[in-house]
């Protein structure tokens, strides 16, 4: 068996081939496969209507879902950077699809798909995955809520069959509820199946609740006799793959919407397998770099059969863990088992009332709103809560870059701000005893000072950075002002250019008053920051101690050297004789 050291010295290339390998023989193992396939089957129920709804919810038919689930699932189970991991259509996707397919069309999403793919293999082989680990958790679940707000606003209007689903959706049922232009037949059985997904797993966590939802809406349906909207007929095998064409498509145009895809599927991939890890408290974390190119061959593979974009979907792993997978296989079977649905329940998936799948999507859009977590946030940090909410309405609001820009924005404000916190200890002294014991320099010697002062002495605590430099402001507020500023330096970790810009213009406002800014302790990281003060600003000296600054200044005068003292010599007692020797005969 070769060593964890010796596996890490190989070529990186070299190193992801061993473990896929690895991995891969695991799969066939007989005391894991009984278990794979199980939790297989039990993704597969969940991933089945939400592939299809989320198809049929970006204007593409049905089957274009199911394909996608089948694929990718596929290629994304054998190569992720997980062995949890399940790839397949997300509802993170839907509203960037969608807006895809109504400026592209069908043949438009599937080459941004395409495309897509091949910049995430990119990102995967520049390594790029690695810095998804620096994203704040704030902005994760902001990320997450933005999008269940974004599910809410456009799949209700049509759960009510309203067209317009670009409008405020409250407003708009609200709107065509009062006029009387509502399916009531397609809202109760959006709201049977509704009901059957919150209701069954708290009764028994195994009951496929989404599939019993499922069947109970349609049987309503049917059994009232009505006429409704459907999935319609779906294909019993996958299609021909083929490169999608180019023709017809403004490629300048699809090129921004390719890369939106890209980083979307990516951010969320990457963001679903570093939960895989808390979730499964694997002592190693995944290797995202491996995932970013596995989502990317499977978005590759998605737009070659013509689906729907995919990436890494953290609800339908954990459920595959819940469900006792232990390899790579039940990933992989979940996709066969969606292959075997499509191939003999074709007849009974065409009849599924749309209205029963939008009902699925607002349940998972009211999940992803994960209001438990907004009140604990809320009890315990409103600063972190302030970052997931910004981030969540820039999201619903703009677009999801919109949303996630802003979020890191304000999540890096407050981090300077908590952690980049300036503190001022300011003294001053006007008499030679304060000086000599001791301030805020020890001094093994206390100069020749006056017995008056007229002196300054201001600690600083922190970094000095832009969001905090004005601080520094109150050490010129007068008149009068002091002959000497001294700044010490020596608890400061950081000088952003804000902060030496502000310690210079303390010297130049002080300059023109007949003062001087001496700067002490300053540490070895902050010299060459403040460099540029020290050789243009003669009244800002940089020095090692107060004292030091007192001198510069030519306030203080060194103390005067004592005076040599003469040798003294000591007379030498003589030895008498007689002494001798009446010490030696007493």
């Amino acid at each position: 068996m070769r060593s964890t050291t010796a596996l890490s010295k190989r070529p990186f290339s070299t190193r992801r081939a061993g473990e896929l390998l690895q991995s891969w023989r695991e799969m066939v193992h007989p005391s894991s496969l009984p278990a794979d396939a199980a939790a297989g089957l039990s993704v597969a129920c969940v991933a089945l209507p939400l592939n299809v709804a989320l198809a049929t919810a970006a204007g593409l038919p049905a089957s274009v879902g199911l394909v996608s689930g089948v694929v990718a699932g596929v290629v994304g189970g054998l190569l992720s950077g997980s062995r949890f991991q399940v790839t397949g259509p997300e509802a993170a996707l839907l509203p960037l699809a969608a807006a895809i397919v109504a400026a592209h069309g069908a043949a438009g999403l599937a080459i941004a798909t395409v495309l897509a793919g091949a910049m995430q293999v990119a990102l995967g082989l520049a390594r790029a995955g690695r810095f998804a680990r620096l994203i704040p958790r704030p902005v994760v679940m902001g990320f997450t809520v933005g999008i269940g707000l974004l599910l809410l606003n456009t799949q209700l209007p049509r759960l009510f069959a309203v067209e317009d689903t670009h409008a405020n959706a409250v407003a708009l049922v609200a709107q065509r509820t009062w006029g009387g232009h509502v399916g009531w037949l397609g809202v109760a059985a959006g709201a049977l199946t509704a009901l059957a997904m919150v209701a069954l797993p708290r009764l028994h966590k195994r009951i496929p609740a989404v599939l019993v939802g499922l069947t109970l809406g349609t049987g309503l349906m049917v059994w009232l006799g009505a006429g409704y909207d459907a999935v319609g007929a779906l294909p019993r095998s996958l299609p021909t793959p083929s490169l999608p064409s180019f023709e017809g498509v403004h490629l300048a145009s699809l090129l921004p919407a390719a890369l939106g895809l890209a980083l979307l599927a990516s951010l969320g991939s990457l963001l679903a397998t570093s939960s895989l890890d808390a979730l499964t408290g694997a002592r190693t974390h995944s290797d995202l770099d491996q995932d970013l190119i596995a989502q990317g061959l499977a978005n590759l593979a998605a737009g070659v059969f013509g689906g729907f974009p995919v990436m890494g979907a953290i609800v339908r792993a954990s459920a595959s863990i819940q469900a006792g997978a232990r390899t790579r296989a039940a990933s992989v079977m979940h996709a066969l088992w969606l292959f075997v649905a499509m191939a003999l329940l074709a007849p009974l998936v065409a009849r599924i009332p749309i209205a029963a799948l939008t009902a699925i999507l607002l349940v998972v859009g009211v999940r992803l709103l994960n209001l438990e977590g907004l009140v604990a946030m809320w009890n315990q940090s409103k600063s972190t809560l302030s970052v997931v909410v910004v981030t969540a309405l820039g999201i619903a609001v703009f677009n999801v870059f919109a949303g996630i820009g802003a979020g890191l924005a304000l999540a890096s404000l407050l981090y300077v701000r908590r952690h980049g916190a300036l503190r001022l200890e300011v003294q001053r002294v006007t008499d030679a005893s304060q000086l000599q014991r001791g301030l805020h320099v020890q001094s093994p010697e206390a100069p020749n000072a006056p017995e008056a002062l007229d002196l300054l002495v201001a600690r600083v605590d922190g970094p000095i950075l832009f969001i905090n430099h004005l601080k520094l402001y109150e050490l010129v507020d007068g008149p009068p002002w002091a002959k000497l500023v001294v700044i010490d330096l020596s608890r400061v970790s950081l000088v952003d250019a804000a902060g030496a810009a502000t310690l210079q213009y303390l010297a130049e406002f002080l300059a023109v008053r007949s003062s001087h800014l001496a700067l002490v302790k300053v540490p070895p990281q902050l010299e060459a920051a403040l460099e540029p003060i020290a050789q243009h600003l003669l009244e800002a000296r940089m020095h090692g101690s107060i004292e030091e600054a007192l001198l510069g200044a030519g306030l203080v005068h060194p103390a005067p050297a004592p005076a040599p003292m003469e040798p003294v010599t000591l007379p030498v007692p003589s030895a008498h004789p007689a002494h001798i020797a009446h010490s030696a005969h007493p």
